[in-house]
């Protein structure tokens, strides 16, 4: 397993990813590491913008889910149903958000869903850590809404 499905999907079809230069550093089948330097993202207190943050852990989520269908066998329409953020500490250099692993029978429950009904929803979650703290948490809903 690696992510270079994903970096592909960034290259085809997500201008403002390319822009921010995000790219996954890793990925296990449980967790997706994406990374995106904090040049093209830096603000006025030369810390990361509160909107690139947003951008990179909601894609850290997207992207697992997409991930996981690829594992699956799907090309997946996904949508963000929800989301929520919090912003806890400046991110000061690079901006590293990790997916948190989700429990293996709600991916079980996913995939079923999905059979049945051509559709299905996940919640994940994702962080920004900084000098081994966290910096951000994000919650976010996730829908496959069909397959391309």
């Amino acid at each position: 397993m690696n992510g270079q499905a994903l970096n592909d999907f960034i290259a085809a079809y997500l201008p403002t990813a390319q822009h921010m230069q995000i790219s996954v550093e890793n990925y296990d089948g449980q967790t997706l590491r994406l990374h995106a330097p904090l040049a093209p993202s830096i603000n006025d207190k030369l810390t990361a913008f509160g909107g690139s943050i947003y951008v990179v852990a909601v894609m850290a989520c997207w992207g697992m889910v997409y991930m996981r269908c690829v594992d699956y066998g799907l090309d997946p329409d996904i949508v963000v149903a929800e989301a929520a953020i919090e912003y806890l500490k400046p991110v000061t250099g690079d901006i590293v958000a990790s997916s948190l692993p989700a429990d293996e029978k709600n991916w079980e429950h996913f995939f079923q869903r999905f059979e049945e009904r051509g559709k299905a929803k996940i919640d994940l979650q994702s962080e920004i850590i900084v000098n081994g703290e966290v910096a951000v948490r994000f919650k976010g809903l996730y829908a496959i809404v069909g397959v391309k």
